[in-house]
């Protein structure tokens, strides 16, 4: 294997650059490194490598970074395949989404990465769209709290997250050419609150742009949207990396604010000549490699990154987690006469039938396929539970063809059993990337409809699950199935779990994250104009007074649930300040349960409304048999904004606001009303995020501070006002900022260095191999007048990590072609498929030395 050392000179100039870097702000830090960057390795920082890598800096000792797909699991190998999205939000879970994330990042670490495409913040507007997998359903709150999680567990391993496709991605015939006509305020209020969130309370360290148009422009070549909306307005400090292929021009994506190339060599073939032409200023160059080095230095990825566990991939405790996910996601959309559960101590004889019931599905096709190492089909998980003797099968018809040669089989099967139990639904052949659904309607396709009817006319007990990411209608077929079962594609262990919840073992909890139409002509015209179907969803079928098949929210229980005693406190609150919506639900049956409370505002009465009611608050909670337990939502401003496009900005309208709370979009007991006073706004301060540089410190090393301050209130910050965030390990006060940082708009945030400590410096000497605790403050000196003083504080937990030399990390070059065995270092891995990585070596005397904490 070849090594080789960065010449003795330039190892001096960068341990001088470390003696200037003590005291610095992380901006000066960054600043420094980039004026020693000659123009070609900026660009070399700006685009890929190979398809899933960029370069390595190697004069500098930067690393590139190592990416993979995967929005559910890792695309390398095989690896744990969690839900999809759609199937996540199903769960209605965020603390559940949270650990999904953690495993999902741990897995990315043990095969040796530092980057995961995903998750995908794309909402589905249309069922038919070939990528609703990917989706976080049709509601842009719900999407937010589950996408955040997943970022935010993602990213709590040494894992960057990317956010994707921003924006406005809803159907994929035609995707690279699509041009969306869509409102300022839609991009930001409705569409955009997702990646407004995952931002700002995810804290993701990466955006990927959608393929499509939006107003004329490409998403990878939108400055209103790349710019103006996501670093201007939400205050996005890290970088934009295009998707696959995505940009058409170098000179407008790079001017626009996509910092990353991938798919493509356009910055690579062009950027160099477009400065040297004046085409592209240097300075525009520079703000892009500032992006990605401060997101490098801030997620570890330049520093000590701890090395992955291979023997997170695909472990026992994440196959108990992906069972977990699936029992909450599936869902249960009818039980006529109590259907289920079966009794398994009396029924001798079920029939498994359907193209899905041998197989595990776990999603459409496309880059967001995680090849499991181990499945759980329908049919195995009841032969497992029930009993091998007790379970025939037969296929009896395909996914999507007029063959009907399996009906007379199937029949006769049906005819003798208890019951008979068809899966079907549709496969990676009907939905996925790049294809929206095969045939163009909701309805099942080929002869799945009429082989339920078949089946019913030979035994009525006759209970039909749908596996999918886009809903499928049964129109023709729905009145002739007892129970039907939704699964959104839940994952590797969803046999398991389904046999749980038909023989009674699990109590179905899942919640549709999207309404299930009667049939395609309750839908809007499917285009590219956002401005006709309000929204989408439930606000479409609202807006429409159409009643659906089931609406959004529904899912039903072996439990059965009341709500009573909502209060509201205040019941009037200033523009800025917040309210607390609480009320009790018990449980009336004799069967533990979890129910999924849900609550929607209505601002009708305002002069901005544009949807009949709005989710606004989710709360899934486990009530045990004949008890009660009560449920709370806080609602603030940024429950309440519309964005006003004459004043560019969120507003709170003064008004009567109603309050809905219950079980479903169409059932909800509990109705209430909470006030804006006409009274003068006023901002309100939370924390983001607080991050570490380094982000994983090790023994001696000097920390650094860094926070993101939000503004979730109604009115801008006063720009004369100094900021102070205060920093605190293990209660200690170590670091603060207290400077002008400008006005920060209601929906905006910025991102503050520490300036300051009790000894000087704003530093703090990592020390103890051990866990602390981090917390900050903002505003606790009371300078600013927020709505609600109480949740300023954020805290978090901060490893500190042995070093193997102190302050000093040792790279070598590997090559990628050597028969070598694969070494894992605290950067990177030797991969011949990907290209030359970093690895550490201690013992090489030619090594490269760099004293990375004083980065």
């Amino acid at each position: 294997m070849k090594a080789w050392s960065l010449p003795a000179a330039l190892c001096g100039a960068f341990l001088a650059l470390s003696a200037t870097a003590r005291g610095q702000s992380l901006d000066e830090r960054i600043d420094a490194i980039v004026v020693r960057m000659s123009l070609e390795e900026k660009i070399l920082q700006l685009h890929g490598e190979s398809n899933m890598s960029t370069a390595d800096n190697v004069r500098l000792g930067v690393p590139g970074f190592l990416m993979d797909d995967g929005p559910h699991g890792v695309r390398n190998g095989t690896a744990t395949s969690f839900p999809v999205g759609i199937g996540m939000a199903a769960t209605w879970d965020p603390e559940l989404a949270y650990r999904i994330g953690v495993a999902m990042g741990k897995e990315f670490r043990g095969k040796g990465r530092s980057m995961a495409l995903g998750p995908a913040l794309d909402l589905d507007r249309d069922p038919r769209n070939g990528r609703s997998p990917e989706t976080g359903g049709e509601d842009q709150y719900l999407c937010a709290r589950i996408t955040t999680a997943v970022v935010q567990g993602m990213q709590s391993q040494p894992v960057l997250a990317t956010i994707k496709h921003f924006a406005a991605n809803h159907r994929e015939n035609g995707r690279t050419s699509n041009n969306i006509v869509a409102s300022r305020r839609t991009l930001e209020e409705h569409n955009g609150l997702p990646f407004r969130m995952a931002v700002q309370a995810g804290g993701a360290f990466s955006v990927m742009n959608a393929y499509n148009l939006i107003n004329g422009e490409k998403s990878a070549e939108n400055a209103t949207l790349l710019t103006t909306i996501l670093r201007d307005h939400w205050g996005f400090p890290y970088f934009v990396v295009s998707d696959w292929g995505s940009i058409w021009s170098a000179e407008k994506a790079i001017e626009a604010g996509c910092d990353l190339e991938m798919g493509s060599n356009l910055y690579g073939a062009n950027l160099a000549y477009l400065v040297a032409t004046g085409a592209v200023s240097v300075s525009t160059i520079d703000n892009a490699v500032r992006n990605i080095l401060r997101t490098k230095l801030l997620s570890g990825v330049w520093g000590f990154l701890p090395p992955g566990d291979p023997a997170d991939v695909n472990s026992q405790a994440h196959r108990w987690l992906c069972e977990e996910a699936a029992r909450k996601s599936i869902v249960l959309l009818k039980n006529e006469g109590t259907m289920l559960p079966l009794n398994a101590g009396a029924v001798t004889n079920v029939a498994v039938i359907g193209p899905n019931a041998a197989v595990c599905r776990t999603d459409g096709s496309g880059s967001s396929w995680v090849e499991p190492a181990v499945s759980v089909s329908p049919l195995t998980g009841l032969q497992t539970l029930l009993g091998a003797s007790k379970v025939s099968y037969l296929k009896g018809c395909d996914i999507n063809s007029t063959d009907t040669s399996g009906f007379p089989a199937a029949r006769t099967l049906a005819r003798g059993a208890d019951a008979v139990i068809f899966v079907g639904g549709l496969d990676p052949s009907q939905e996925g990337e790049g294809f929206d659904r095969v045939g163009g309607s909701i309805e099942l396709p080929g002869k799945q409809q009429d082989l339920i009817n078949a089946l019913a006319a030979e035994n009525s007990n006759v209970v039909a699950v749908m596996y999918s990411g886009g809903v499928c209608g049964l129109s023709r077929s729905i009145a002739n199935v007892r129970s039907l079962l939704y699964a959104f594609y839940p994952g590797q262990e969803s046999g398991t779990a389904l046999a749980e919840i038909l023989l009674g073992i699990t109590n179905p909890s899942g919640r549709l994250p999207v309404t299930m139409p009667l049939n395609d002509g309750q839908l809007p015209a499917w285009n590219d104009d956002f401005t006709d179907d309000h929204g989408g969803g439930y606000r479409w079928f609202d807006q429409t007074r159409q009643i659906p098949r089931y609406a959004f929210g529904h899912g039903l229980s072996y439990s059965h649930f009341s709500y009573i005693g909502l209060t509201i406190a205040p019941s009037v609150i200033v523009p800025g300040g917040s309210a607390l919506i609480s009320c009790t639900i018990t449980n009336t049956s004799s069967r533990d349960g979890d129910e999924v409370a849900q609550l929607y505002i209505s601002d009708a009465a305002t002069t901005h409304s544009n949807s009949v009611k709005q989710l606004k608050g989710i709360a899934r909670v486990a009530v045990p048999a004949g008890q009660s337990v009560g449920v709370s939502f806080t609602i603030g401003s940024e429950e309440l904004w519309y964005y006003d496009e004459f004043l560019s900005s969120f507003t709170v309208e003064p008004g009567r606001y109603r309050i809905f709370v219950g079980g479903a979009s169409d059932d909800l007991p509990l109705q209430g009303e909470l006030e804006v006073a006409n009274t003068t706004a006023v901002p309100d301060l939370v924390l983001g995020s607080i991050r570490t540089v380094p982000a994983y410190p090790q023994t001696g090393q000097r920390v650094t501070f860094v926070a993101t301050v939000r503004n979730v209130g109604a009115a801008a910050t006063a720009a004369s006002v100094p900021l102070k965030v205060s920093f605190r390990v293990d209660d200690a006060l170590v670091a603060w900022s207290e400077t002008p940082v400008g006005s920060i708009a209601p929906g905006g945030m910025i991102q503050v260095c520490a300036t300051a400590g009790p000894n000087g410096p704003p530093e703090w000497t990592a020390a103890g191999e051990w866990t602390h605790q981090l917390s900050a403050v903002v505003d606790d000196n009371g300078r600013v007048d927020e709505g609600d003083e109480g949740n300023n504080g954020l805290g978090r937990t901060l490893s500190v990590y042995a070093a193997a030399k102190p302050n000093l990390a040792v790279w070598k070059r590997a090559s990628a072609t050597s028969s070598e065995s694969t070494e894992y270092g605290p950067q990177r891995a030797v991969d011949g498929n990907m290209g030359t990585r970093w690895s550490s070596n201690f013992s090489d005397p030619q090594a490269i030395i760099m004293d990375l904490d004083s980065l």
